[in-house]
């Protein structure tokens, strides 16, 4: 499920084959004026951004993120503990090529968020190409605001390949189990500050959750409040064209549930039109504690003709499963585990 033109080794894929089954810191850097909703206003003392960039870091940041950059939580990069939400901008920002900043500004990225983006050397080459393909997706868009938005947080996340937020308490990285954090505390909170008034009841616990038991119930008040949309779909009636872009899943599988959100496909990939891809926190420890594209993805060609040409297993309403002595072999990529659990699938969509 990879793109040919991005493919990782044979180990590497089958790797992410099994995983698809399943400060404000330095003195002057910001300045922490209040906070109400959930959503804390930083105003920036450090040199003046670039134009486009300016409201994400004078304007709003998730009152999580504020909360975990004031205590100094442990899943925070070394970058922001030392230098700042501010500093680490700022240093990120300067290493990025111009074509890519150009990408990040048209699509309004915050500043907290771009300051997250890895440095490691070894991580750079995989970033900026996934950048550069980030802002042509093939297929029509969303059908609202908000979806389209949440769509663009979303492959921005996977393709800067953001680090697993922290737990509430602790601070530390909720890696395997960070993957309705992921959602919740990136997507939903972002969208919650960016559209005050569309999603002034939607409840701070829905923007900070870490539980995908608690965030299911929470989608459920927000469906009745209006925010969103939750159809229910077990694994024998999903249809492709059920899945949305910019909307979020809430799956079982095999040893707990996995919580994931969905967009289009870059066009530089060369996937089948209307495919599309997974994006969310993988928790395989092999891909680290971070986000990433494709862990799944669905194609209206229909599960009986696929050709799997992106993971061995198909798409995640496949029905591929491989047996070893009368039951289900989940460790053979082979395996569809969705189709090996029955699972069935929460889907929240944006309104």
């Amino acid at each position: 499920m990879w793109p040919s033109n991005s493919a990782p080794s044979a180990r590497d894929r089958e790797a992410a084959s099994l995983s698809r089954r399943t400060f404000l810191g330095q003195a002057g850097a910001a300045l922490v004026i209040g906070s109400s909703f959930g959503i804390t206003k930083a105003y920036a003392t450090s040199p003046a951004v670039e134009p486009g960039l300016a409201k994400g870091l004078s304007g709003a940041m998730p009152g999580w993120f504020a909360r975990d950059v004031q205590r100094h939580a442990r899943w925070l990069p070394a970058s922001v503990r030392e230098l700042g939400v501010a500093g680490a901008y700022r240093k990120r920002w300067d290493s990025l090529p111009d074509e890519v900043r150009d990408i990040l500004k048209d699509m309004a990225i915050p500043s907290w968020m771009i300051a997250l983006v890895p440095m490691a050397p070894s991580q750079q080459a995989e970033i900026m190409k996934q950048f550069r393909f980030m802002a042509n997706l093939s297929g029509p868009p969303a059908a609202s605001k908000l979806a389209r938005r949440a769509e663009q947080l979303l492959i921005f996340g996977g393709a800067a390949q953001l680090p697993t937020p922290g737990d509430r308490a602790s601070g530390a990285c909720l890696g395997a189990e960070g993957c309705t954090a992921a959602m919740s505390k990136y997507i939903l909170a972002q969208l919650k500050i960016e559209y005050p008034r569309e999603l002034a009841r939607m409840s701070d616990a829905m923007v900070n959750s870490q539980s995908s038991s608690e965030l299911a119930h929470l989608c459920d008040q927000a469906a009745r409040e209006g925010i969103v949309e939750v159809v229910r779909r077990p694994f024998s009636r999903l249809k492709a064209e059920d899945v949305k872009p910019g909307s979020l899943t809430i799956a079982q599988k095999p040893g707990g549930t996995h919580v994931f959100g969905w967009t289009r496909v870059p066009a530089a990939w060369n996937w089948a039109s209307g495919d599309k891809m997974a994006i969310g926190n993988t928790g395989l420890a092999q891909y680290g504690d971070r986000m990433i594209l494709a862990q799944e993805y669905v194609s209206p060609d229909t599960v009986e003709t696929i050709s799997n040409p992106h993971n061995q297993h198909g798409p995640i309403n496949s029905r591929s499963v491989i047996f070893v002595r009368g039951e289900p072999d989940l460790s053979n990529p082979r395996t569809n585990v969705y189709a090996a659990r029955g699972s069935d699938f929460i889907l929240v969509n944006l309104l």
